[in-house]
């Protein structure tokens, strides 16, 4: 993600998730190029798409390129559903202000200009709502919406503090880039209404929320809108798309010009004794031969080894530098495992670092992560009571996170690393865990090396 301290001021960055809504997004697209406000960068998050969404929009930015500072049109190469895309596309964008945007809504011309407004003359809101109005066909025959919204910030902090109430539209939402460093972006708490959680996230932060009391954005109705997802038979396929795989591992392995070490990285994981693994590289905008590397080893691996374990390898370089700890994030979306572990370029694993630590988690279903010892460690990796204690006590780091295997459970509760504490956001994860009750521990066998 774009450091705070390298974002454009006064650049908002409109990010839209779609999935086969080509038959929406232009309206969406027009809206957008009809907005007042001068300085835009438009996203958008294309989740696998099979309709012909890409040639839209494609045809459609050839008559407006001229509206928008930059323009990414990014296709994923999974679906992974509208939370993680949205995250993916809060993390490569630049702007001082981030706008969260349904492929299928329209902005009235003022949106972005007043909410910018708000912003600039509220230092201490981090997101500002609007009020909005509801259609089907016709937005000429539109319908007031926002009767359930609340327009007083206090009230607001009181309804998701106290009451779990609903009342800030997420689909209208701009707010300040700067507070993704500590919130993240979206979860996958639950299937749907994961829009509530995000809002109640950020209040719960301490971050204050306004409304704007105007009607200055129009939501479509119909079967497929997220609201209806899993109400509507046609959605079903979508959501068996994402449904994580039993007892798949997905090793998350970030690479930046990785090319004098990724081949022996990646022979350490084919090597695995575990059975199911995918590995989900993540390239942070390398400038050198890495992805030859990569491609390589994978078709060597398919041709010539007599290890079955690796049953999928997906790479992924986003459109510009993420960085840390976001590529581990992406990397961690796009994994389809009931565990994800994470490993780095340089690293080297044991054989039976994967199976042993599964069998740790299928035996102790109390525990949500595992690391192992590793060398070098020494004396700062701990076990059992003692890893609580390093972190909540003495905050020390005492768990390799490129040993570490969790359930996906805890990304999807977590949505991943944050960089509140720059520079040791892997502490801080581990931290984060055991804070919220979770249980860490680290397998006393030497089974990584780096």
């Amino acid at each position: 993600m774009t450091q705070l301290c390298d974002r454009k001021p006064g650049l908002v960055s409109i990010v839209i998730a779609t999935y086969n809504y080509g038959h929406f997004i232009i309206d969406a697209l027009d809206g957008i190029e009809k907005q007042t406000y001068p300085n835009i960068e438009l996203i958008i998050m294309d989740d696998a798409s099979e309709d012909d969404t890409e040639e839209l929009v494609n045809s459609w930015y050839k008559k407006c390129k001229y509206k928008f500072s930059n323009f990414i049109y990014l296709k994923l190469p999974r679906n992974i559903g509208a939370g993680w895309a949205y995250n993916i596309g809060f993390q490569i964008s630049s702007g001082e202000y981030t706008v969260i945007h349904d492929a299928d809504d329209v902005s009235y011309p003022e949106k972005i200009k007043k909410q910018v407004k708000v912003l600039e003359e509220h230092p201490d809101t981090a997101m500002v709502g609007t009020g909005f109005r509801t259609f089907k066909n016709n937005i000429l025959e539109s319908k007031a919406g926002s009767a359930w919204l609340s327009f007083n910030s206090a009230h607001i902090e009181k309804n998701y503090k106290k009451h779990l109430r609903h009342c800030v539209a997420y689909g209208t939402l701009m707010f300040r880039a700067a507070i993704l460093e500590e919130i993240i972006g979206c979860f996958k708490a639950i299937p749907v209404g994961n829009d509530m959680f995000f809002v109640n996230n950020i209040v719960n932060h301490d971050f204050i929320i306004e409304n704007i009391k105007e009607e200055l954005h129009y939501v479509r109705k119909h079967t497929g809108s997220m609201s209806s997802q899993i109400r509507h038979k046609q959605d079903i396929n979508v959501l068996k798309k994402r449904k994580v795989v039993d007892d798949l591992v997905s090793i998350v392995l970030p690479v930046k010009n990785s090319e004098l070490t990724i081949y022996n990285a990646l022979k350490s994981i084919g090597a695995q004794t575990y059975p199911n693994i995918e590995i989900i590289i993540i390239d942070d905008w390398s400038t050198d031969n890495s992805k030859e590397v990569i491609d390589n080893w994978y078709k060597k691996y398919r041709n010539h080894s007599n290890n079955n374990c690796i049953k999928d390898l997906l790479y992924f370089k986003p459109p510009r530098e993420a960085g840390y700890p976001w590529i581990y994030n992406m990397g961690a979306y796009l994994s389809r495992g009931e565990y994800i572990a994470f490993h780095h370029d340089k690293g080297l694993s044991h054989p039976e670092r994967i199976q042993k630590q599964v069998d740790f988690l299928k035996n102790n279903f109390m525990y949500s992560a595992v690391g192992t010892n590793c060398k070098p460690g020494g004396t700062m990796i701990r076990y059992d009571d003692k890893i609580e204690d390093s972190y909540i006590t003495e905050s020390l780091n005492c768990v390799n996170i490129n040993t570490l295997m969790v359930r996906y459970e805890q990304i999807h509760k977590t949505a991943g690393f944050n960089n509140l504490m720059q520079g040791a956001w892997d502490f801080e994860f581990i931290y984060r865990l055991l804070n919220n009750g979770y249980k860490v521990q680290n397998l006393r066998d030497v089974l990584y090396f780096e």
